[in-house]
């Protein structure tokens, strides 16, 4: 087993977000650890896949496997544990009443110029609060926010509904006083003085607003896929769930990013989770990828050779780790990959394939090779191996964990149901 280095699909965008930053529903919402509809259509083109077949993505995201099958006419179901991506795909498959959205557009904006008080006033980060020196939101921007927000509990119509609240969310994120930053936040330069408030909330949501009802005028949904919220680990198991024909996924990095965190905002604005508490509950129901949480130990281990090495090497260097116990996130990522590939296995019609995008990580100065360890972890669940194409490197940054690794590959690993 090898990785293609030069594969057709490298360094050809097929695995970042940018390239949807103007395609009509995708742009709604930009979600950086998105990769491009363009991979989906390559899938669809590959796996000879027809207009009955079933797609399936048990890690959704932003939607951009589902949003691209159904774009396409065909069949799909995403999977997503996190309320608020789940929320986002969903919404972007809706349809609704041009007259109408717009209707709602004009009240939404006059609610968000009126206001209300926000819950969110002085809890924790989001607002200025006499004990921070920093804060998410300035309050004028939170309380139009939830201006808007209340407004929409009297929408009858479950899409424009959905499509208002995304408006919001999205708009209030974009007058945050920091910006998303690997797995963490950073605030703006100057944010104190960047003004950010009802005003420029108010311009934003408009924007938005037309943007969405440009989209949803010139490019009609015909066929809505399912969205289901919830641990894959368990919906997997559903009897309701078909045999899939193709799945494009790509499962968290090896990387210890906690994407709840990372996404904390929108949970919290959204009403998805009120409260510090919930964001732990469901950081429990994540794959482990991240050590924010005390997870139910790992007990398999066997995963090949390159697994091997991997943890015989950060095992024997464990002061070169930012964390005693990133061993064992590790084994239980591993261990997770490989449960969700078997009851992939057990849902896959006969001959089914699985795209499946992720990066390689590292871990006391040597890179871990994830993409090979999952072609291992795959075959061992009932797959056979097509390939592994490199699609890109991604540059590294420095820490004084791993001052050597200044790239990480990131590859698309191929399963097939049948044999090459």
């Amino acid at each position: 087993m090898s990785v293609i280095n030069d594969y057709i699909l490298k360094d050809r965008g097929y695995s970042n977000y940018e390239n949807t930053v103007d395609l009509p529903r995708h742009r709604w919402y930009y979600y950086k650890e998105g990769f491009s509809p363009y991979l989906v259509e390559k899938a669809i083109e590959s796996s000879d896949i027809g207009k009955d077949d079933l797609i399936i993505d048990p890690f959704n995201g932003s939607g951009t496997t589902t949003l691209t099958a159904s774009v396409k006419g065909y069949q799909s179901i995403g999977i997503e544990v996190n309320p608020f991506t789940s929320f986002l795909s969903d919404t972007k498959i809706r349809n609704a009443n041009v007259k109408k959205l717009k209707e709602w557009r004009e009240k939404l904006i006059d609610s968000s110029d009126k206001g209300a008080d926000s819950p969110l006033l002085k809890y924790s980060t989001f607002s200025q609060n006499e004990n921070l020196k920093k804060w998410l939101f300035n309050d004028s921007v939170l309380n139009s926010f939830e201006g808007g927000w209340q407004l929409t509990d009297e929408i009858k119509s479950h899409d424009i509904k959905k499509i208002t609240r995304l408006a919001l969310i999205v708009s209030a994120v974009q007058n945050c006083n920091a910006r998303r930053d690997g797995k963490c936040f950073r605030y703006r330069p100057n944010w104190e003085e960047n003004g950010l408030g009802k005003e420029s909330f108010l311009q934003v949501l408009s924007h938005n607003l037309d943007t969405i009802i440009e989209d949803i005028d010139k490019q009609t949904i015909t066929q809505k896929a399912n969205i289901i919220t919830g641990d894959c680990r368990t919906k997997l198991k559903s009897k309701s769930i078909q045999p899939f024909k193709l799945c494009v996924t790509s499962p968290p990095y090896l990387n210890t990013f906690d994407y709840t965190d990372i996404y904390r905002p929108e949970l919290f604005l959204g009403k998805f989770v009120f409260n510090n508490k919930d964001l732990y509950k469901l950081r429990l129901k994540t794959v482990r990828s991240h050590i924010q949480a005390k997870w139910k130990k790992p007990t398999q281990n066997d995963f090949g050779f390159l697994y091997q090495q991997t943890m015989t090497h950060v095992n024997d260097n464990i002061e070169n780790l930012m964390s005693k116990n990133i061993p064992m996130m590790i084994q239980a990522y591993f261990e997770d990959i490989f449960n969700i590939l078997k009851l992939l296995k057990q849902k896959a019609a006969k001959d089914a394939q699985i795209w499946l995008v992720v990066s390689n990580s590292a871990y006391a100065d040597k890179q871990i090779p994830v993409d090979l360890i999952i072609g291992d972890i795959g075959t061992k669940a009932g797959w056979y191996l097509k390939e592994i194409g490199v699609l890109r490197h991604l540059r590294k940054r420095k820490t004084k964990y791993s001052t050597n690794v200044n790239e990480l590959r990131e590859s698309v690993v191929i399963f097939s149901n049948s044999k090459p």
